[in-house]
């Protein structure tokens, strides 16, 4: 049966000469698998730039719940991307947002308001606004809310160092070495208040932002079992070493 949906490119592997299997988020479905057609090549070079990671599509599809693999009948993009394939910030963020995303949504079924938040976010990523250098920290810390990670917000002067393991700010030093001090726990307390025409108060130089990042990161790494080692955040490092 042929459905409609909309669905966020994660990453695509080549299969063949033309075709590619794209693994999508999509909001009908949730996390899918699909295989694409004959979308690269001379006549069909245009399509498979669609296919680049956090492109959202507006899709036909034929999908059978007994099958792993999918097949994309047609699509096209709902908006085009204006600045993610062209800033090296950008391009950096989004190859560590999909790693995670690819990691954290395998499985994951559909879920209306997880949709939306990552197409909002797609959407504001790719818009010009102030403080994007830590827009990637913003995004990260509240998809926990959507895969039921959300840190406990219980910082104060009594409970002011986090512990990473137990998700929740703690009176002493932990007897792992898993835990931010009072400064960076600090730091990271503040993400609970910021909003998204805040995000050049989350970091004002690499140092903090890097912390910040890691911790996160290291986060996500304890609490979610499909996370694994990310391995994008070190190539990062390596490759754009002012941005992550």
């Amino acid at each position: 049966m042929i459905h409609k949906t909309r669905g966020i490119v994660l990453n695509h592997t080549r299969y063949g000469d033309s075709s590619a299997i794209v693994h999508v988020y999509t909001s009908m479905f949730g996390m899918q698998s699909y295989m694409a057609n004959r979308v690269f090549g001379k006549r069909k070079k245009s399509n498979g730039l669609l296919l680049q990671p956090l492109n959202v599509l507006e899709m036909e599809v034929y999908h059978h719940s007994n099958k792993e693999i999918h097949r994309i009948k047609e699509f096209r993009p709902v908006r085009p991307l204006l600045r993610i394939p062209y800033s090296q910030t950008r391009r950096a963020q989004a190859f560590l947002i999909t790693e995670i995303l690819s990691r954290g949504l395998r499985g994951e079924g559909k879920n209306q308001y997880l949709f939306e938040f990552l197409d909002q976010s797609v959407e504001f990523m790719d818009g010009d606004h102030s403080g994007m250098e830590n827009y990637h920290i913003w995004f990260l810390f509240n998809l926990t809310r959507y895969l039921g990670l959300f840190p406990h917000n219980n910082f104060s002067d009594a409970y002011s160092r986090f512990d990473i393991k137990e998700g929740c700010f703690v009176s002493g030093e932990p007897s792992h070495p898993y835990f931010l001090d009072k400064e960076e726990s600090g730091w990271l307390a503040s993400l609970f208040h910021i909003e998204l025409g805040q995000l050049a108060d989350i970091a004002e130089n690499i140092t903090r932002r890097r912390q910040l990042l890691n911790s996160i990161v290291l986060f996500y790494e304890f609490h979610h079992q499909e996370i694994g080692k990310i391995r994008s955040l070190d190539v990062l490092k390596e490759l754009f070493s002012g941005l992550v």
